[in-house]
């Protein structure tokens, strides 16, 4: 399925973004990145969702940023994302050489959990190239078509470990809706869960919906999996009929939980430099990749690797993750409570 190309709020900021970085700024910003090289953390392995990404928009990064320095990616998978997180917050230099790409949920598992290494609020966000909507999916022999078939059909759903969204999403179904779902954690990664799923080990997965549009297109296209639901701040534009699981909560509270949950969505493929850079050199980043994000030759190419571009500025997603960080006390008791954290 081709990929949905949407670049709204880019232009906008564009605009206004031009008084943002003065002259001096972007000259300091130049003669700090001309010949240097950047290094990208990847909290994830080679391969996927996250390479690809990071691959795309580091290629075009590099045309925008001054001083048009070379990037490369290293890979930096473990515990869930939490190692890359905590590598680019507290041992990663600080002087603008190093980005990251982490794990879209690293904020909400800061507050949920604990015990990390980082402050999620304190990173200097870059931009986000898309979301990570997260799609239900259950596969087509389940007898399952709607949320409503779960109340009588119990659903096996694979994941890869407690920290992950591939878990937390299905479990709210369970623990929140009251919906007949079980979840199996321990699988490897997701294309082994999807494994699974065609063996007919489990019966549904969660999973970003750009990820079953690169990777699942022919299942999609097959009707071999079917979209029961989607965890998001607000709905993919392509998928109408799958209901917002935000839309279906019953009161005040449970929605807070939902909106707290679901913020991972709205990070998604968000990058991001360790708290301590220079700010003109994070202005600049900030501005090299909005301006990515509208290059036709970046539209083209992702389009061609069917990646699809939903892109938000650093500010916006500055914003996000610092209201995920302070989430009031009773709202992240409660979610603890539905994730069996």
């Amino acid at each position: 399925m081709a990929s949905r190309i949407l670049t709204r709020g880019i232009a906008g900021v564009l605009l206004v973004s031009a008084a943002v970085v003065t002259p001096a700024a972007a000259e300091s910003a130049g003669e700090f990145y001309r010949g240097k090289t950047v290094t990208l953390i990847s909290a994830s392995g080679a391969g996927g969702g996250y390479d690809a990404y990071a691959r795309t928009v580091t290629k075009h990064l590099a045309k925008h940023l001054p001083g048009n320095p070379k990037f490369i990616v290293q890979f930096m998978p473990g515990a869930g994302g939490l190692t890359g997180a905590n590598y680019l917050y507290s041992v990663a230099a600080q002087d603008g050489s190093v980005i990251g790409l982490i794990s879209n949920a690293a904020p909400v598992y800061q507050v949920l959990k604990g015990g990390v290494k980082y402050d999620a609020s304190k990173f200097n966000y870059i931009g986000r190239a898309a979301s990570m909507q997260y799609v239900i999916m259950v596969w087509h022999d389940q007898g399952v078509k709607t949320l409503d078939d779960m109340k009588t059909k119990e659903v096996v759903f694979g994941a890869t470990g407690k920290g992950q969204s591939n878990y937390m999403v299905p479990i709210l179904l369970k623990n929140l809706l009251g919906l007949k779902a079980r979840v199996i954690t321990g699988y490897p990664g997701t294309k082994d869960i999807s494994l699974a799923l065609e063996k007919g080990e489990v019966g549904g997965r969660a999973g970003a919906w750009s990820s079953w549009q690169t990777g699942h297109a022919h299942w999609l296209r097959d009707k071999k999996v079917v979209p029961v639901a989607q965890a998001g701040l607000e709905k993919a534009s392509d998928l109408p009929n799958a209901p917002l699981l935000l839309d279906l909560a019953k009161g005040e509270e449970e929605r807070a939980v939902l909106e707290l949950l679901a913020s991972d969505a709205a990070v998604g493929r968000g990058f991001m430099m360790p708290p301590g850079v220079p700010k003109d050199r994070v202005q600049a980043m900030r501005r090299a990749f909005d301006a990515s994000m509208t290059d036709p030759a970046f539209l083209e190419e992702a389009k061609k690797r069917k990646l699809l571009v939903e892109p938000m500025t650093g500010e916006r997603l500055q914003a996000i993750v610092d209201k995920t960080v302070a989430a009031p006390p009773k709202v992240a008791a409660r979610a603890k409570k539905v994730l069996e954290w």
